[in-house]
């Protein structure tokens, strides 16, 4: 019965490899022709569906590159490569741009009709694809990325919802739901991030890219142009940071799980704490499945391991009693490094940021646009083949 139920944990791992090795063989070459079209949930689509594990970084977003790069010559699958890379540049503007987090995360949003919030996200609009959508992200906590810009275009511009709120429904449910990626592309849509380019699709555009399944004689969309209330500021803070082992204990979260790449950092340790946080201490709601996910994963990355202890945030803070300094695989911008600011902060000891080299160096090119981005990603792939990363 043990080893049934271990068989089990182990699986998301498994198919996290499985997937991303069957979209390297069978589908990759496909993906810049057919990535736009979303034939429904159930049926095959020319996605990779790996974002989940990325976004836990079960699979390693530079690790990737490396594997395609080594099957592939030449162009033939650039654009996947490029959608990996928006994936890397997202997290840089927001580690480049913290701010913009902070701002979202904090600010009080209570301007919007609730009738219109509640038939919205129960999927009750008098817009069927839309309602089709919701039930989608609920079911499979997951939506194909045009879809996803579909749905934020409808929900802002046709629903006139506030686009947080919008951003806050994705996090719950979306098993991939990472700070950067979710926030800076509902940004996008709304015409925030590339100030003054909204993303507004037509019937025509809905038609053919869900291959006819849904089907729209006009886009009711409402002239709403979004401005930021607050300055965004440049913060270099994050290029202070090194993977360079300060303290005999170590903390880590379950967005960083890739096994290859922290074995060797991990085994330095005495002790390493695997935080599972606490409803307590989320400012972003996760639904019951997400948790769940979330949960399987820090289980399964358990067993790797003989010196990792998984503890919840409520109890962090007795079990750091007495330690002055603590190591941090840093989580990235988001709901689990606010716990360990404010841990910090009110706790008066030094948490050290582990930031991996490979991130540091990419993440800043990420200060302008992402076209600016793309011409430094040759640059990028020299550096993570460099032979002298700590990992290799």
């Amino acid at each position: 019965l043990f080893y049934l139920v271990l068989t089990k944990k182990m699986s998301l791992f498994i198919e996290a490899e499985k997937k991303w090795k069957n979209f390297l063989s069978t589908k990759i070459k496909d993906y810049g022709a057919l990535r736009n079209y979303d034939y429904g949930p159930t049926e095959i689509n020319y996605v990779s569906r790996i974002s989940p594990f990325i976004s836990h970084r079960v699979l390693f977003e530079y690790q990737i590159i490396k594997d395609i790069k080594l099957k592939f010559k030449g162009n033939q699958v650039n654009k996947f490569i490029e959608e990996v890379y928006w994936r890397i540049y997202w997290k840089g503007v927001l580690e480049n741009k913290p701010c913009i987090w902070e701002n979202f995360i904090t600010k009080k949003v209570d301007n919007f009709d609730f009738n219109d919030y509640k038939m919205a996200v129960n999927g009750e609009t008098n817009i069927p694809y839309f309602n089709s959508w919701v039930k989608e992200l609920k079911t499979y906590n997951y939506l194909h990325n045009h879809t996803r810009m579909w749905f934020a275009s409808t929900w802002i511009f046709v629903l006139g919802l506030p686009w947080e709120l919008g951003a806050r429904f994705f996090f719950k449910y979306l098993y991939d739901g990472d700070a950067a990626s979710n926030l800076l592309s509902w940004r996008w849509v709304g015409g925030l991030q590339t100030k003054g380019k909204r993303y507004l699709f037509s019937p025509q555009n809905l038609k053919k890219f869900s291959n006819g399944r849904f089907c729209a004689n006009k886009i009711s969309n409402q002239d709403i142009l979004l401005e930021d209330d607050f300055e965004v500021i440049i913060s270099n803070e994050i290029y202070h940071s090194n993977m360079q082992k300060s303290s005999n204990n170590l903390i880590m979260f379950e967005n960083d799980l890739h096994e290859n790449s922290l074995k060797k950092i991990i085994s330095k340790y005495q002790k390493v704490f695997l935080i599972e946080l606490d409803k307590k201490h989320r400012r972003i709601e996760i639904s019951d499945s997400v948790a769940k996910f979330k949960q399987n994963l820090r289980d399964e990355f358990l067993l790797k391991f003989s010196n990792i202890e998984m503890i919840s945030s409520l109890l962090l803070k007795d079990k750091l009693k007495g330690i002055s300094s603590v190591d941090l695989i840093y989580p990235s911008i988001g709901d689990n490094y606010d716990f360990i600011k404010s841990l910090r902060e009110n706790n008066k000891f030094i948490v050290k940021n582990l930031v991996r080299p490979e991130d540091l160096y990419a993440w800043k090119f990420a200060k302008r646009g992402f076209y600016k981005f793309k011409e430094s990603i040759p640059a990028i792939n020299k550096f993570i083949n460099e032979p002298n990363l700590i990992w290799k």
